[in-house]
């Protein structure tokens, strides 16, 4: 088993498509970071103040809306969010315009791991069914390996793959982030925002690593579907089109959630399920469902989505 995923790991790296993915993770990580550094030093230049005066400016104007009798409900709801949060932040002390390495690791990497997702669904929609296209599949085979062995390596393959990619974001954004904001503290103080939930303080040691690992298990599922899809359906096209199409739909996700979280039915659906990440600030996605239950549906769907693929590709006849 080893030596089939040395040689898929080989094959994988010998490809150009794979180093391109991984030079774009380097550039868009660089861009980002050059973003995110002109947006600090666009909201240094408008404070003439301290930042704290520029949170009771703040605190005034929404006020304001509360008092206004005209302000629409969600103008409401924003304000009294955005006066909570300013106040915590007074009263933690905690400067939200602070820029460090920690602070940029924390709200850029989510960002940036999207286009890790879409690279991951790219390379497994492709590892198994490129190898068919070109007939070289079944010469694959003729090697002393059972089929599920060699379907087993190029699934880890993809893997380690993200896993690769994820380990190079986080350096390259640490390396950006040093260069450009300095040198922080892992315990640095954030503020969390997340939907239709009132803000609160935490630290970026609190929440990244539950992040990051939880965004590794997400990625594995989008790989799972499209890996399974490409051999199922003998197509690299629809599968990577249904990845991106779940990819895009978990983007909207908390929509879905909000109109469908009556529903008993709807916590048995795996796209909500597939926010993981979203744990990394709240117990909950949809009422009633927390991480366990998340991971519990996503663990009986990839074993769907396995036992399929796998069944179908031992039977399959690749002399055809």
């Amino acid at each position: 088993m080893l030596t089939l995923f040395k040689n898929e790991w080989i094959k994988l790296w010998n490809k150009k498509q794979t180093w391109i993915f991984t030079i774009l993770i380097l550039a868009i990580t660089i861009g980002v970071s050059l973003i995110f550094q002109s947006f600090v030093l666009d909201t240094a230049s408008e404070n003439d103040g301290t930042w704290e005066q520029g949170l009771q400016e703040e605190i005034v104007m929404y006020e304001g809306i509360l008092a206004d009798e005209d302000s629409e409900e969600w103008q409401v709801e924003n304000a009294e969010m955005n006066i909570q949060q300013n106040e915590e932040l007074l009263a933690a002390g905690v400067n939200p315009n602070e820029a460090n390495n920690m602070i940029f690791l924390h709200e850029s990497f989510p960002i940036i791991a999207s286009f890790i997702t879409l690279f991951s669904v790219i390379v497994a929609s492709s590892i198994v069914s490129a190898e068919i296209d070109h007939g070289t599949m079944k010469h694959l085979l003729v090697r002393p390996f059972a089929r599920w062995k060699h379907l087993a390596a190029k699934l880890l393959t993809v893997c380690g793959f993200s896993l690769t990619l994820i380990v190079t974001l986080v350096l390259m954004n640490l390396l950006m982030g040093t260069l450009l904001f300095g040198t922080g503290s892992f315990s640095s103080q954030i503020s969390v925002n997340h939907f239709e939930a009132a803000p609160y303080m935490s630290s970026v040691d609190q929440i990244l690593p539950a992040q990051i690992g939880l965004y590794f298990i997400n990625v594995i599922m989008f790989i799972i579907i499209s890996f399974s899809v490409s051999i199922l359906f003998k197509s690299q096209t629809l599968a990577v089109g249904i990845g991106i199409f779940i990819l895009f739909g978990t983007n909207i996700a908390q929509t879905f959630n909000v109109l469908f979280a009556d529903s008993s039915w709807y916590q048995f659906v795996i796209l909500p399920h597939l926010t993981l990440p979203e744990y990394a600030v709240r117990d909950e996605i949809i009422p009633g469902v927390g991480l366990m239950f998340s991971i519990l549906i996503l663990t009986l769907y990839a074993a769907v989505f396995i036992i399929a693929s796998f069944t179908y590709f031992q039977k399959k006849d690749f002399a055809e």
